[in-house]
C-alpha cells in the first residue's frame, strides 16, 4: 500500500483482493464486462475455459449475477471481503449460478490473486522509488491549491490491478481503477490522471 499526503491533500494506491478474484471468474466464465466501468481483460490472460459448463441460459444469469456483485464491491469498499465465505458461499443463496461458479472454482481464483498480489508487490515498489507516482502526487497537489480555502481534503484512491490495457478507469468518488502498469508510460498516464483529478471537489 502506497500513501503521500500533504496540506490539503491525499493520495493512496494500491491493489484488492475481492475485485482480482471477481475479474478472474469473470474472464474464467467468458463473461462480457457489463455496465460501467467497462474493464479489459486481465493480464496474464485468463482463459475462458469455465465458459463451456454454463448452460445456454445460464450465460445470461450469471453475467447479471456477476455484474451484482461487481457493484456491491465497488460500492462497499469495507464489508467486500466478507461477502466471499467458502465453501458455501451464503451471501450468494439469490445468484445461483455465480454460487456454483465460486463453489467450482474459488480455490484457483484465490491462488491466481495471491499471486498476482505478489507481483504487484514488487511493481508497486518499483513504482515508488522510480519516483512515477510523483506525477499524481503532483496534479492532487496542484488541485489542492486551485481550491485553496476549501475545507475539504482533495482525496484520491489508485487501485491498481493488472489489467491488459494500460487506462485508468474513474469510479466516483475519487476512486481509480487502472492498470497496475499505467504509471511506466508517464505521458499516458499524465493524460488519464488530469482530466480524473481535475473533477475531484
Amino acid at each position: 500500500m502506497y500513501e503521500r499526503s500533504g496540506n490539503g491533500w491525499r493520495v493512496s494506491a494500491g491493489t484488492h483482493g475481492q475485485m482480482l478474484v471477481a475479474l478472474y471468474l469473470r474472464d474464467l466464465a467468458g463473461i462480457d464486462h457489463p455496465g460501467l466501468p467497462v474493464l479489459s481483460r486481465l493480464a496474464p490472460v485468463v482463459k475462458p475455459s469455465a465458459a463451456a459448463e454454463l448452460a445456454p441460459h445460464a450465460a445470461g444469469e450469471l453475467k447479471q449475477e456477476w455484474q451484482g456483485w461487481w457493484l456491491r464491491i465497488l460500492q462497499d469498499d469495507a464489508g467486500t471481503e466478507q461477502l466471499v465465505a467458502p465453501p458455501h458461499f451464503p451471501a450468494f443463496a439469490d445468484s445461483p449460478t455465480l454460487q456454483r461458479l465460486l463453489r467450482a472454482h474459488y480455490g484457483t481464483a484465490l491462488t491466481w490473486a495471491r499471486a498476482r498480489m505478489d507481483e504487484y508487490r514488487g511493481l508497486s515498489r518499483e513504482h515508488t522509488v522510480s519516483g512515477r507516482r510523483r506525477v499524481i502526487e503532483q496534479l492532487v497537489e496542484e488541485r489542492s491549491l486551485e481550491l485553496d480555502g476549501a475545507e475539504q481534503v482533495v482525496e484520491l484512491r489508485l487501485v491498481e490491478l493488472p489489467l491488459a490495457e494500460r487506462r485508468a478507469w474513474f469510479v466516483e468518488p475519487g476512486t481509480v481503477l487502472m492498470s497496475q502498469e499505467l504509471p511506466l508510460d508517464e505521458t499516458l498516464f499524465r493524460s488519464y490522471l488530469e482530466p480524473i483529478v481535475e473533477l475531484l471537489p
